[in-house]
């Protein structure tokens, strides 16, 4: 897309943007302005979230009313959504998450006339850790609305290789690693002073079973004389559970960005023991801030993080893999590795990077399917 070409409007769609998808927004949104104005680039997003768009003014932003994870939001999503369209006419609709994919897609099957639609899950809702059946039925799921989506974005290899396995067309997939900016946020002047002796293990994300906050506690139970563990998070998808917290965890709750940068810099070593992991911001987070990630082979983490070179990987997943990574962590060079990550994240995971590859799919989609009619059969 040269810089002679239309500019083009861009609606993306959310049903949640709490984590990734937030921080996906909030990296982008300055690049696709210069290219496409200001004034063509659109949030539809919870109006419960709205706080979370750091940086995106309320000119760009289209709220709705959300109360959970249930029908009636959904479909003042879908409702706000066809009514955005009706009166902006973007040239693209950009749909996040699978609820929102799922919701918009269909609504979209009973418009004659559309924009065209690019989709990303942001994680295979097949690939987490529920029932065969429910696997199955996202599977099919999203073969069939993928008869009503120009491009589907892969965030990471292991996505592109789920989606490709689950038979969706691989004629229809696209892969745009996410990135961040290599500038880091402003670092908080508070004291973030964190004063021990042991090795300093921090933790960013939700306390929920996905991310496997109850590995790392367990780990510290068994590990209390020799790492101190922060925990920055809360829960948001199930609560946290019973735990019998160790002496040497903290819990932190959220922290202002500037306050997690101060973590960051305080810290030894950046856990990430997730179950499973469409992607993984927090890793980019800690790399851009030079410290080295432990973190299972889960997910497209194992992508992110080169074992030995830029941290450490462990397997399976479980508290005494996770254990044994924090006892390796203890006899090997944290500084190295956190440099090497850091390199490793400027050259690979530049957000510069992730907008170009994006335009390459806007284009395509633009140049194969101009305000096309839709046409498609289940």
């Amino acid at each position: 897309m040269t810089s002679d070409s239309p500019r083009l409007k861009i609606i993306h769609v959310a049903e949640t943007i709490r984590g990734g998808i937030a921080t996906y927004f909030t990296e982008l949104h300055a690049l696709q302005c210069q290219t496409f104005g200001k004034e063509n680039v659109c949030y539809i997003v919870p109006s419960d979230h709205r706080a979370d768009l750091i940086g995106i003014a309320d000119s760009n932003i289209v709220a709705f009313d959300r109360s959970g994870r249930n029908l009636p939001s959904l479909l003042r999503l879908a409702l706000e959504t066809m009514r955005q369209v009706q009166i902006t006419k973007p040239d693209i609709v950009h749909v996040h998450s699978t609820l929102a994919g799922l919701i918009v897609r269909t609504a979209f099957v009973f418009m004659r006339k559309r924009p065209a639609i690019v989709y990303c899950a942001h994680g295979w809702a097949f690939s987490r850790e529920t029932s065969r059946f429910s696997n199955a039925v996202a599977k099919l799921a999203e073969r069939l609305l993928a008869k009503v989506t120009d491009r589907i974005i892969c965030i990471s290899q292991n996505e592109y290789a789920a989606a490709r396995d689950a038979g969706i067309p691989e004629s229809q997939l696209s892969l745009v690693l996410s990135g961040m900016r290599n500038e880091r946020p402003n670092i908080s002047h508070d004291d973030a002073g964190w004063s021990t002796s042991k090795l300093k293990v921090l933790f960013i994300g939700r306390l929920d079973r996905q991310k496997g906050y109850d590995f790392l506690i367990e780990a510290a139970q068994q590990l209390e004389s020799s790492i101190d563990v922060r925990m920055i998070g809360s829960a948001v998808v199930s609560e946290e559970g019973n735990h019998n917290m160790p002496s040497n965890v903290t819990l932190l709750g959220w922290l202002a960005r500037t306050d997690i940068e101060a973590q960051l810099d305080q810290a030894d070593l950046c856990v990430i023991p997730s179950r499973w992991e469409a992607f993984g911001f927090v890793a980019l987070e800690a790399m851009r801030a030079h410290k080295p990630i432990l973190a299972f082979r889960a997910g497209a983490l194992p992508e992110i993080v080169e074992d030995g070179v830029t941290g450490l990987i462990c397997d399976p997943a479980g508290t005494k893999a996770l254990v044994a990574g924090l006892r390796r962590a203890s006899g090997v060079n944290l500084r190295a590795l956190g440099e090497a990550g850091y390199e490793r994240f400027v050259s690979v995971f530049s957000i510069d990077k992730t907008h170009h590859e994006l335009l390459k799919v806007y284009a395509a989609v633009i140049t194969t399917s101009p305000k096309h009619l839709a046409k498609f059969v289940f």
